[in-house]
């Protein structure tokens, strides 16, 4: 008599594990962290602490199983690189307690929460007490608004750089390209999320906003703000996009198209956190419909004649 199945499908699994693939999150987020820590010093050390420990601290709390993934570490990075460096500290820990307990673990844990965390604890803030996410400072500590409130004199080496005002890792472009590149080269992400997101932000900044492609203001908006942030460790991310490969191109060009409707008209200079908390609303419809055909199953004749006429 066979032995009888001990182990459920799917079979064929990749031998990378949730705490690897977490691990090199937080590897490629060294490069922006580090540059958040010279410049921002021990304001930054104080916020990363605050926001990751309350992030760990909830998710102890909230499980059963005490196994440590490394995912709420990642939550706390990208929370606190997310937020100005002058946030205070009871208002970071309160929105690293709501991103883990509430929006993820309350939902069933990691792989189940329909919004992306970090996201959802920056949005508490600035709907909630939005005087705390309004104070930006630059990095020699005097206090100013954020580059996206006054685009056209920003310096785009500023900007690359960054040695510019804004939140602890929106500064630097050239270092959160570089995390992103770590990223794909390790095939944690693929490109066409993050370019697609990209694309069709400047795309619509290009038609609405007046701008030459590519020049002026365009690029100014592509390098500034959270978008490129975004783009590469939050539209990738596993779990809050949908999992087939045109639902992708669809959720990544609705965040950017979003992104920069709220950039362009919206009450808040900053507009990916809402974007992409409004596109994983979507992300199970944009999923349903962009599903394969299961082969050897008979689809509805109306959607049959479609198939046929395309």
């Amino acid at each position: 008599m066979p032995a009888p199945l001990v182990n459920a499908p799917p079979f064929l699994r990749r031998g990378r594990r949730t705490g690897a693939i977490m691990g090199d999150v937080l590897l490629a987020l060294v490069p922006v962290t580090a540059a958040s820590l010279w410049y921002f010093q021990w304001k930054a050390l104080w916020l990363l602490t605050v926001t990751v420990v309350s992030c760990c601290l909830a998710e102890f709390v909230c499980r059963k199983e005490r196994d440590f993934d490394g995912s709420a570490a990642v939550t706390g990075v990208l929370l606190a690189l997310s937020l100005p460096s002058g946030t205070p500290l009871w208002a970071a820990a309160v929105a690293g307690f709501f991103a883990i307990a509430v929006v993820k673990e309350l939902f069933g844990g990691i792989g189940r929460n329909l919004l992306n965390p970090a996201m959802a604890g920056r949005a508490l803030l600035m709907t909630v007490w939005p005087q705390t996410v309004s104070g930006y400072e630059l990095p020699d500590a005097v206090s100013s608004a954020t580059p996206l409130s006054q685009i056209g004199e920003v310096d785009w080496w500023s900007l690359l750089c960054g040695s510019t005002n804004g939140s602890m890792g929106e500064t630097s472009a050239l270092l959160i390209l570089l995390g992103g590149a770590y990223l794909y080269l390790r095939g944690m992400i693929r490109l066409r999320a993050p370019l697609t997101c990209l694309g069709v932000f400047a795309a619509v900044i290009w038609v609405f906003g007046g701008d030459v492609p590519f020049t002026g203001n365009a690029a100014a908006h592509l390098l500034s703000g959270g978008l490129m942030l975004a783009a590469f460790f939050m539209v990738t991310d596993y779990t809050t996009k949908p999992v087939t490969p045109w639902g992708e191109v669809l959720f990544a060009a609705g965040v950017g198209a979003l992104t920069a409707v709220l950039r362009l008209w919206g009450p808040y200079p900053e507009g990916v956190c809402f974007a992409i908390l409004m596109m994983n609303l979507l992300s199970p419809l944009l999923e349903h419909i962009t599903r394969r055909r299961v082969y050897g199953v008979r689809v509805p004749l109306s959607r049959h004649r479609m198939e046929t006429e395309a």
